[in-house]
C-alpha cells in the first residue's frame, strides 16, 4: 500500500501522456524507450515541484526512489523483450493525471476535512514509512466517508468521479471501476471520467485485441473532447489492429497536431505509424 502512496506523489502536477499499446518484441523494446524518456521527465518535474513548494524533500526523495525502480524495471523488461519470442500483445496505458491531487481535492469536497498533516524533513526510512501509513490511513478514511454519503445521495455523479479516483489511488481496482461507471453513467460530459476507465480496463486486457468497452469509452470522449491525446491514440491503435489503417491514420495525425512538439510520445507515434506503411 506504501507503494501506491508513493506512486500517487510521482504522479502529481505530471501531464497526460501516451505510452503504447504493443504487439509483438520490437514495439515491446520501443514502449521501453519510450517509458524511460517519460521516466526522465518525471525526474526533472520533481524538482521544479520541490521548487514550487509543492513537494517535500521526503516526498521528492521517495518519489525518485519509485521512478529509478521503474527505469530499472524498464530497462530489464527491455532485455528480455529482446531475447523472448512473441508471445501476446503487451499492453500499457498513458501516465494519468497525479492520482494524489484528487486525494487532496477529496478533503475539500467533504465537509469534515481532515486533520492538517505537517511535513517533516526526511529523516531515515522507517520514519519516512511510518508517515505514509498515517497519510494512507487518513486517506482510506475520507475514502469511506465518502462511500457512506454516495449511499445516501446515488444521484452525485461528481462524488462517484470522485470515488473512482481515490478507489484507484488505493489499488482498489473493482470498486474503482464500478465508481466510474456510476459517474459515467451519471455525467454525460465527463470526458476525465470515461478516459480514466478506459485506461484501467486497458491495463488488465490480455490478447491481441482491445476490450470493446474500454474503446467504445474513448469514441465517447472524441465526442466530447475531439482532440483527447488518449482517446485519440486508443482508438488510432484499435483500428490499426483491426485492419482499419486509413482511420488509424487519422486518427494518429490528428494527435500529432495536437502533441506539443517537445512530447517524448511523438516519436512513438510516428513508428506506430510508418509500421502502418510496411
Amino acid at each position: 500500500m506504501i507503494w501506491i502512496v508513493f506512486a500517487a506523489m510521482v504522479a502529481l502536477s505530471l501531464l497526460v501522456l501516451l505510452r503504447p499499446l504493443l504487439a509483438a518484441p520490437a514495439r515491446a523494446a520501443a514502449r521501453s524507450d519510450y517509458d524511460l524518456m517519460v521516466y526522465k521527465d518525471q525526474l526533472g518535474e520533481i524538482a521544479r515541484d520541490v521548487e514550487r513548494g509543492l513537494m517535500t524533500a521526503a516526498q521528492a526523495e521517495a518519489a525518485r526512489t519509485e521512478i529509478q525502480r521503474r527505469m530499472l524495471a524498464a530497462v530489464e523488461g527491455d532485455k528480455g523483450a529482446k531475447a523472448a519470442a512473441p508471445a501476446k500483445a503487451g499492453k500499457t496505458a498513458p501516465i494519468l493525471i497525479g492520482l494524489l491531487l484528487p486525494l487532496l481535492a477529496l478533503v475539500l469536497y467533504l465537509p469534515l476535512g481532515a486533520p492538517e498533516l505537517s511535513d517533516r524533513p526526511y529523516s531515515g526510512r522507517a520514519a519516512q514509512i511510518a508517515e505514509m501509513k498515517e497519510r494512507t490511513a487518513t486517506i482510506q478514511a475520507m475514502v469511506e466517508r465518502l462511500a457512506e454519503r454516495l449511499k445516501q445521495d446515488p444521484s452525485d455523479g461528481k462524488g462517484w468521479a470522485m470515488l473512482g479516483r481515490s478507489y484507484r489511488a488505493l489499488g482498489l481496482a473493482d470498486e474503482a471501476k464500478d465508481a466510474y461507471r456510476n459517474a459515467v453513467t451519471l455525467l454525460p460530459g465527463d470526458s476525465q471520467s470515461r478516459v480514466e476507465l478506459a485506461i484501467m480496463l486497458l491495463d488488465e486486457a490480455e490478447g491481441d485485441t482491445l476490450p470493446e468497452e474500454a474503446v467504445g469509452l474513448m469514441e465517447s470522449v472524441l465526442a466530447i473532447s475531439p482532440d483527447q491525446p488518449d482517446a485519440l491514440y486508443f482508438t488510432g491503435l484499435s483500428a490499426a489492429m483491426k485492419g482499419d489503417t486509413p482511420r488509424a491514420k487519422a486518427r494518429w495525425n490528428r494527435l500529432l497536431l495536437v502533441l506539443p512538439a517537445d512530447s517524448p510520445a511523438r516519436g512513438q507515434v510516428e513508428r506506430d505509424m510508418a509500421r502502418l506503411d510496411g
